[in-house]
């Protein structure tokens, strides 16, 4: 309904019907995919549910459910433009709220987080914070299943 009105509205309800054909199309999840069999990160040009296959883009043209994990994109990218997906691990650094030690105010925001979905909270958290947030202060470092070191606990 709010379509047919925008397309009958005339010459500048035509530009906010593109603007809003746009968005509409952002909306549309993207993914990436962790091949099980060849242990790398492929990605991802079409899914077919009926099926239950998933096609690549380059290597191996398709691969069974059971045979791919599959990592949605926060629809965000990091500090230097690279694309967050599920499963990325990130590194916050010089967060305007991090701790310092000569003020003793603030917060531990610096270090690395995974990326994951919060059914509780309905948005991407890195770790427990909320990612839209850090944005701004974050960079892709690699993911959980090319780099499973990153996830050890320093001591």
């Amino acid at each position: 309904m709010l379509l047919t009105r925008l397309i009958k509205g005339g010459a500048s309800s035509s530009l906010l019907y593109n603007k809003l054909e746009m968005e509409v199309s952002n909306m549309i999840p993207k993914f990436k995919a962790w091949d099980k069999i060849d242990k790398v990160i492929r990605e991802v040009t079409a899914i077919d549910w009926s099926l239950d296959l998933v096609e690549f883009m380059h290597g191996a043209n398709e691969r069974s459910f059971e045979n791919v994990i599959l990592l949605q994109s926060t629809g965000l990218k990091d500090k230097s433009s690279v694309e967050i997906y599920e499963g990325d691990i990130v590194s916050v650094r010089n967060h305007p709220f991090q701790k310092t030690e000569l003020s003793g105010v603030g917060i531990e925001i610096d270090g690395d987080y995974l990326i994951g979905w919060s059914d509780h909270n309905l948005t991407w958290l890195a770790g427990d914070l909320l990612l839209y947030q850090l944005k701004p202060y974050i960079e892709v470092i690699g993911n959980i299943y090319e780099n499973p070191e990153l996830l050890e606990v320093q001591r």
